[in-house]
């Protein structure tokens, strides 16, 4: 495994030649993203999974950084709690190589492709791709190949929160071979157990963000309450 990953990195070093330096792409990501301090966004969440029929749901987010969370909601929600406000910036949290494998167009956007190779045998995750903005250091897409759960794919688009990097859509789209659903999930769901059987689970969850109100100073202990 190391070799072959070694081979790629020789590889994508060679096409990637005259290219600009992708270390200090991804640190402007970073830097746009820790201008937020924490956040309250309302969201709407629709899930669409092969074998789980959910209804349609309303929830409010608080986010602080680095990783403090909380999810305000009476109804159900398929995601763990993390994946609701799913950053860049922690898939880039630990030691990795980074490549810029090609430049692309998306949505009418101009974007490098960077490859983000771990360099620890513990990360969760084999290999992510990173389409991002060559002009505003927004990450538009992400590919994450990962050791237990297959591979996810993040697209995310932005409106009013551009310049803090923070999506007004973000839609994840998944396929694996085999999934157990995580203990953070809440609510009641109806399953289909044919699916289930088959060990197989294929599907696509958009959460559409709205009125943001940004860096209003929450505190460490509002996140220590328990969830009502």
């Amino acid at each position: 495994m190391k070799k072959l990953f070694l081979t790629i990195i020789i590889t994508l070093l060679t096409v990637s030649a005259g290219l600009p330096n992708p270390d200090e792409i991804l640190e402007n990501v970073k830097s746009k993203i820790n201008g937020v301090n924490d956040y309250r966004v309302e969201a709407v969440i629709k899930v669409d999974v092969n074998f789980l029929r959910v209804p349609e749901t309303h929830a409010t987010i608080f986010f602080k950084q680095p990783d403090k969370l909380k999810l305000e909601s009476d109804g159900f929600a398929l995601l763990p709690k993390e994946g609701l406000n799913f950053s860049p910036a922690k898939l880039l949290k630990d030691d990795y190589t980074a490549v810029i494998a090609k430049e692309e167009i998306i949505n009418g956007k101009d974007v490098y492709l960077i490859k983000i190779i771990p360099l620890s045998d513990l990360s969760e995750f084999v290999l992510a791709d990173l389409w991002i903005d060559k002009k505003e250091y927004v990450v538009h897409k992400i590919e994450t190949t990962t050791k237990k759960s297959g591979t996810v794919t993040i697209e995310l688009s932005y409106k009013d929160q551009l310049k803090y990097a923070l999506p007004s859509k973000l839609k994840l789209s998944f396929k694996v071979e085999q999934m157990n659903l995580p203990p953070g999930m809440t609510g009641e769901y109806q399953p289909n157990q044919e699916t289930q059987k088959s060990g197989k689970m294929t599907g696509t969850v958009i959460v559409e963000y709205k009125n943001y109100q940004i860096n209003i100073g929450l505190s460490d202990e509002f996140f220590d309450e328990t969830d009502k």
